[in-house]
This record gives structure tokens, C-alpha cells and sequence, in this order.
């Protein structure tokens, strides 16, 4: 291990010169399939931002557009205000000062880390790119493996190689599609955690595809949600999860429970109570949200009537199922310590308002 990595200190990468990247009524399609509708998105200089969503949504497909692989059929990009792709203009990918790390981190297996770092430094005199990759592992803790092929490394190791490599040249914005979907569980959270403090200290203007809502929520300054080719809300990851857009954003985050309503004078009664409807929402049928967390589990007769279909334990939290009169599918609830529930009980349950969001039933 490195002197630095030793002692608890990384290496300081050196600052990129953040850019900023704008998609003006970007649109993209493959053939008659629409991929990319519409889309309008600045990202500030040395922001990280996380594009969401499920697979085939056009989160890639956004990424390729910035990277210059992809042309747009309609709309402009543009970095620091200059047009780099549009229908009049296009700057190829090797000269935007974009740095990419890719799924499957894409190394080059006859190369050493050392000179896989040491690829986009190519227009370096050498000693020179030498040392601006040394510099780059070094930022990573991988100074001792310089001189190992990639094959000799593990997954956490070969995607810390193709981040340097990426950040070497030092780009003003750093492209990262799906980067951590490759690596097991145990290796995720650090990598990410190792990640973010490159991209933080770098200063690179960052954008991250994920399919990931918690690991978005973990990186992202900002999380733009995409769904069908189309952004359907962007904002920082608390504005997401506690005022969605959409009842499709509320569950993209959360399992919810859901009980249909008729609102009326801004109040719905379901079957799992009487709730506040929003000002905004008129009267008329209705979908209540309740958050896992906002289910309270007590004892017969205090609450809503239910019987108990199953309990887990999941670690940190018990998560236990509860069959409810009027609602169609089991409630969950997600209990720091659930007690002695046990299946087959006949329980009570109560609601925390504080968890409960409510859709118009038009827009579910």
C-alpha cells in the first residue's frame, strides 16, 4: 500500500477546470424507436449528478450524446455555452475534454495499469505522462499495482484503474455509465464512497448513470429521473423522495402501499384512514401512499383491524406483511423491532402521517 494510503491520506488529484454541460430540446432516436424526447438539462460546473432510472429508459443514450458518440436528430448540446452538437455543428468525443468510465471498465488486458492510466496522456512527452499517471493511481491507492496487468486485480481494484484513467487527462466533465453494477455488495458501498471523494476533490463536473435510486440518493447533488426517453423531474435527492413528481416517482424510491379514495374538501377517507389531500389535487378519485416506514404494528384493537401473513428479518429492520380489509395487495411495514409479532396474528395498525403522499388517481 502507498505512504499515503498508510497514513489515511489520498493523493490529491489535480483540479479539472469544471465545465458546464447543457441539453437544450434534446431528442434521439435509433431507427423508428425513440431513445432521448425532448430533454432540457444544465449540469454546473463541478455538480454530480445522477441520471435514474430503469434499464432502456435512455439514461445511457444520454450519456452518449455528451460524449459525443451519439449526434442528437434535434436540439443542442453545449459545453460552456459553445455548440457542440447540434444540426449544424458537432465536436467529435477526443475533443470535448470528456473523460468516460464505462460498465464494464473497458481496460486494455495486454496493457499494465500503469499504461492503461497512461492512454488518453498520449499527447504528454512521456516522462511527463508517466508521472500525471503515477499521480492518477496514486489518487486511488493503486500506486503498487502500476506495473500488474488488469486480469491480476479485483472488480473494486479494476474500476479504481478506470476511473484514473479517466480523470489522468484531467476532463472538465467525467461521463461514469452504471460504474459500481459490476461489483458485490461488499465492495459497493466503499467503492462509491472512494469515487465520490476523486470526483469531489477533482472538481469535475460529473454525471452518473445508475438504475440505483439509493445509490443516486448517496452520490448525486441532483438526480435527474428518466423515464421513456423523457426527464420527469430533476432536483436535489430529498426533494425527490419526500415530494415526487408522480406516484411512478414515489414508488421508483420506495415500495409503497397504496389505497384508493374520493377526495372531497381536501380529505380522503381509505382503508387505511383519513388523510389530507393537497391543495393543488382537486376532488376526485384519488391514491394514498404510505410509505413501509409509516406503518405502526400494535396490539388487537388499537387501530385498523389486521392479520399478520408473514415476518422477516432483514437485519436492521423486520419486515412484516399484513393482510387489511379493502386493500387488494398486503401492507408492508418496515419495523426497527417488531416484537413478538408473529404470522397468523390478529394485530392493530396506525399510520404516520408524516409518511403519507397523495396522488391524483389520473396521474398513477
Amino acid at each position: 500500500m502507498s505512504t499515503l494510503a498508510s497514513l489515511g491520506v489520498r493523493a490529491r488529484t489535480p483540479a479539472a477546470i469544471a465545465k458546464r454541460l447543457s441539453f437544450e430540446d434534446v431528442s434521439l432516436s435509433y431507427g423508428d424507436v425513440p431513445a432521448v424526447r425532448g430533454v432540457s438539462l444544465d449540469v454546473e460546473p463541478g455538480e454530480v449528478i445522477c441520471l435514474l432510472g430503469h434499464s432502456g429508459c435512455g439514461k445511457t443514450s444520454l450519456l452518449r450524446l455528451a460524449a459525443g458518440i451519439e449526434r442528437p436528430d434535434s436540439g443542442r448540446i453545449l459545453l460552456d455555452g459553445r455548440d457542440v452538437a447540434s444540426r449544424s455543428a458537432f465536436v467529435p468525443p477526443e475533443k470535448r475534454g470528456v473523460g468516460l468510465v464505462f460498465q464494464d471498465f473497458a481496460l486494455f488486458p495486454h496493457l499494465t495499469n500503469l499504461e492503461n492510466v497512461m492512454f488518453g496522456l498520449g499527447a504528454l512527452p512521456r516522462a511527463e505522462g508517466l508521472a500525471e499517471a503515477r499521480r492518477a493511481l496514486a489518487r486511488v491507492d493503486l500506486e503498487e499495482v502500476a506495473n500488474a496487468y488488469p486480469h491480476e486485480l479485483s472488480g473494486g481494484q479494476q474500476q479504481r484503474v478506470a476511473l484514473a484513467r479517466a480523470m489522468a487527462p484531467r476532463p472538465g466533465i467525467l461521463l461514469l455509465d452504471e460504474p459500481f453494477s459490476g461489483l458485490d455488495r461488499r465492495l459497493r458501498d466503499q467503492v462509491r464512497a472512494d469515487t465520490l471523494a476523486v470526483l469531489r476533490d477533482a472538481k469535475a463536473t460529473s454525471i452518473i448513470v445508475t438504475h440505483d435510486p439509493e445509490e443516486a440518493m448517496r452520490l448525486a447533488d441532483r438526480i435527474a429521473l428518466v423515464r421513456r426517453g423523457e426527464l420527469v423531474q430533476v432536483g436535489p435527492p430529498a426533494t425527490l423522495y419526500r415530494d415526487p413528481a408522480d406516484l411512478n416517482v414515489a414508488r421508483f424510491f420506495c415500495e409503497m402501499n397504496e389505497a384508493p379514495g374520493i377526495a372531497a374538501g381536501r380529505r380522503v377517507e381509505t382503508a387505511l384512514g383519513t388523510f389530507r389531500v393537497p391543495a393543488d389535487i382537486p376532488d376526485g378519485p384519488v391514491v394514498a401512499a404510505v410509505r413501509p416506514t409509516g406503518i405502526r404494528i400494535g396490539p388487537r384493537g388499537c387501530g385498523l383491524p389486521g392479520r399478520v401473513l408473514d415476518r422477516r428479518f432483514l437485519g436492521e429492520l423486520d419486515l412484516v406483511e399484513v393482510m387489511v380489509e379493502g386493500i387488494a395487495r398486503p401492507v408492508v411495514a418496515r419495523l426497527k423491532d417488531a416484537g413478538t409479532v408473529a404470522r397468523g396474528e390478529e394485530v392493530g395498525l396506525s399510520v404516520d402521517p408524516a409518511e403519507v403522499l397523495v396522488f391524483a388517481a389520473s396521474g398513477a
